[in-house]
């Protein structure tokens, strides 16, 4: 993506094609690199232990199994959200030196709100991934068919609101900003009657501590094979 904001920077010359860059980049990664690094890190947390036998060792130490996951998600809270924002922050830095970028403070706290987006789809889609990890052998295939399969059914434009509803896509795109994006992209996404945003915050906060809670129960009652 910055390799693809650096030739845009120095060959694109359209105004409007300029300005609406930014918005419509950071909405293909919200939708395709956020899920996907969330799946392959947020599995990490267990699967990567129990591999390299580092669970053996951490079940001897004198803490609670769920101050062990709570504390390894928090680790790849911070360090996913750290690498996403600031890769978006020098993409928003390379196109700021574009003569013909227009409204460019407003660009600047844009950016806030689109790495304040990525870190709400880092930490769904991030609990959904513990879950996987420690219910099932090969999590990060589950999770793969997870948003290449079912998440991309849902937002299929013809596809019913009520079937929309049940994917975390759908509440997640619901609180993506509308800076410069055509009507209907979020328009096919969300169906004819899109939730209010209190309610995509109130069921997002839901389904994830649902998740994280299942996650902590499953990884407290379970024997790890080694």
């Amino acid at each position: 993506m910055l390799s693809i904001t650096v030739l845009f920077r120095f060959y694109a010359r359209g105004t409007t094609t300029i300005n609406t860059f930014i918005p419509y980049i950071t909405f293909i990664g919200y939708g395709f690199l956020t899920n996907l690094c969330a799946i392959f890190y947020g599995s990490a947390i267990v699967s990567d232990e129990i591999e390299g036998k580092g669970l053996t060792y951490l079940q001897m130490r004198p803490l609670p199994k769920s101050m062990i996951l709570l504390t390894k998600f928090a680790a790849y809270m911070v360090g996913t959200v750290v690498i996403v924002g600031i890769s978006h922050l020098l993409l928003m830095g390379i196109m700021q030196t574009h003569p013909k970028l227009k409204e460019r403070l407003l660009v600047v706290g844009m950016s806030f709100r689109y790495t304040g987006s990525f870190a709400l789809g880092l930490f769904a889609y991030g609990t959904f991934a513990v879950l996987l990890s420690v219910r099932f052998k090969f999590p990060v295939l589950w999770g793969l068919l997870f948003v290449f399969g079912w998440e991309q059914i849902t937002t299929v434009p013809f596809m019913s609101t009520g079937i929309k509803r049940i994917s975390l896509s759908h509440y997640l795109m619901t609180l993506f900003p509308e800076f410069k994006l055509r009507g209907e992209m979020l328009g096919n996404l969300l169906g004819d009657k899109p939730p209010e945003w209190w309610v995509a915050i109130l069921v997002l906060c839901l389904l994830t501590a649902s998740a994280m809670w299942l996650s902590i129960r499953i990884f407290r009652e379970r024997e790890y094979l080694m």
